[in-house]
């Protein structure tokens, strides 16, 4: 993450800029905390995510060049694949945003519950979609569960030991000592 640290230089009113890289172990930044950003950042996020999803799927899949529409019906079939995937995800994702906001709004507390409404709305929007009430409700348990897990973790859960913890010495492959 680059910041630009802005100063005045000498009495002449200049402004110089620097660009600064900022250490990734240090606490993050504060972000605005309204229900618009947040509800936002989910679904762009979401909509990210679910169609990189559907592009991985689409090339797995065995979607056929046929000679009458040729490679364009099938780009198009990898684009409604890509599309379908966004849209389950950047539904649920909303849906789990949106809960989790409105959840904090009505009982005005920031806790492990408000991740677990939102957990429940992601899942049972991914049972609409799938058109399977048990799977709505197995999704819904599964999203509370993780969110709580989060939550109670602090947003914190790491990887093992010494990944990123500062502990182990940097080393340079490219370049410099």
């Amino acid at each position: 993450h680059v910041s630009l640290r802005t100063w005045a230089a000498s009495g002449r009113g200049e402004r110089r800029e620097e660009r600064v890289m900022r250490d990734p172990r240090e606490e993050p930044q504060a972000r605005p905390d309204d229900a618009i950003f947040r509800i936002g950042t989910a679904l762009t996020s979401s909509l990210v995510a679910g169609a990189a999803l559907g592009a991985v799927k689409a090339t797995w899949s065995n979607i056929k060049i046929t000679k009458a529409g040729g490679r364009a019906s099938a780009f198009l079939q990898v684009l409604k694949v890509m599309g379908d995937y966004a849209a389950t995800f950047g539904s649920a994702g909303t849906a789990f945003a949106a809960g989790d906001v409105i959840a904090e709004s009505f009982r005005e507390k920031k806790d492990v519950v408000n991740g677990a409404y939102g957990g429940v709305a992601g899942g049972l929007v991914l049972g609409i979609r799938a058109g399977s009430i048990q799977f709505g409700l197995g999704a819904a348990a599964a999203l509370a569960a993780a969110s709580a897990a989060v939550e109670v973790s602090g947003g914190k859960m790491r990887g093992p030991a010494g990944f990123g913890d500062g502990a182990v010495p940097e080393k340079k492959f490219i370049g410099g000592p």
